[in-house]
């Protein structure tokens, strides 16, 4: 299934200036400028000596034409495991969570060239964190996610938030079981939502994870429709995925073969990558990425999709931003 052509080229840029990274941040691009703000760490200890998760409000920016980091002002709160909407009135922050739970918040970052400016935009309908998001025809689609941390709870729902009024609505339910650290992307007039996790019954009568290979696609006009299943699990790889030549690619992620190790002696997330030939309908092997990542997002900025710090394995995070070139 292997195929050449489908292979990307990747650069190192500039480390986001934070010595642990972050996991569950928001990025996006506004005025030419990549954004990056949020997310947790464990800046204390390590997670496996007790260490406590910390949320941060810390925003980052890259400039056009730069590849450096400056600091911005920070957001209004800490947040992380959210979504992002690049928009072109700026970068959308959709929900997420923090030490008191799951949020509905929704915020709008705009670069002015000095300083970046955070504006409140109307909430979710309903707290989310976990979920996915992206942009076709001008609105935000947002679906999948849990209504609180924990993962015992995972949505089919789908919700639209309309920026030229300002308003969400909700759009007909992924006509399959709820997800969350799903990917998601858009070509066209076609969401696609891909891969995931799941949730079954347990033996303790609690929630377990179910890893899912199911792929999806919607459009206004036809609604939800099944694809061809992803050739292995995928989960919490960056989102938006990027398309790149009329191909989502999968970067990496959580394929659930990495079991039975404590956080400590886990040896790191793959680094395998997936496209999907829109055209043809197939998925195939697009060979190694630079890095091995989960729980992240990715921007498509200065003509490369970068994918910002994330895990690379359990409690432990990568202040490194790597781009693959999109032609």
């Amino acid at each position: 299934m292997s195929c050449s052509k489908c292979s990307l080229e990747w650069q190192q840029l500039a480390d986001l200036p934070d010595a642990e990274g972050f996991a569950g941040s928001y990025a996006g691009v506004h005025n030419g400028a990549l954004i990056v703000t949020g997310g947790a760490n464990f800046p204390e200890k390590p997670l496996w000596e007790g260490g406590p998760k910390r949320w941060t409000d810390r925003v980052f920016v890259m400039p056009a034409g730069s590849n450096s980091w400056v600091e911005s002002t920070p957001l209004p709160k800490p947040l992380g495991y959210g979504a992002t909407a690049t928009l072109p009135e700026g970068v959308m922050l959709i929900g997420g969570s923090n030490a008191d739970g799951a949020v509905a918040d929704c915020y709008l970052l705009t670069w002015d060239g000095d300083s970046v400016a955070c504006k409140p935009l109307p909430a979710l309908p309903t707290t989310l964190t976990g979920h996915a998001a992206a942009v076709m025809g001008g609105k935000v689609y947002v679906q999948g996610g849990s209504v609180a941390p924990g993962e015992q709870d995972a949505e089919s729902r789908l919700w639209i938030y309309d920026p030229a009024t300002a308003t969400w609505s909700e759009g007909p339910a992924m006509p399959a079981r709820g997800r969350f650290l799903q990917q998601m992307a858009t070509a066209g007039e076609t969401l696609y939502v891909l891969g995931g996790i799941g949730l079954k019954d347990g033996e303790d009568g609690r929630k377990m994870r179910d890893m899912l290979t199911e792929a999806w696609s919607y459009t206004e006009a036809d609604g939800w429709m099944p694809l061809p299943a992803l050739p292995h699990f995928c989960a919490a790889g960056p989102t938006p995925a990027p398309v790149i030549n009329g191909r989502i690619y999968l970067l990496g992620g959580d394929d659930a073969t990495v079991k039975g190790f404590t956080p400590q002696n886990h040896p790191g997330f793959h680094n395998f990558t997936l496209c999907y030939c829109i055209k043809c309908g197939e998925w195939k092997d697009a060979g190694e990425m630079a890095v091995a990542r989960a729980v992240l997002p990715c921007a498509e900025w200065n003509g490369m999709a970068v994918i910002i710090n994330g895990e690379q394995r359990p409690g432990k995070r990568s202040n490194q931003v790597w781009g693959a070139k999109l032609s």
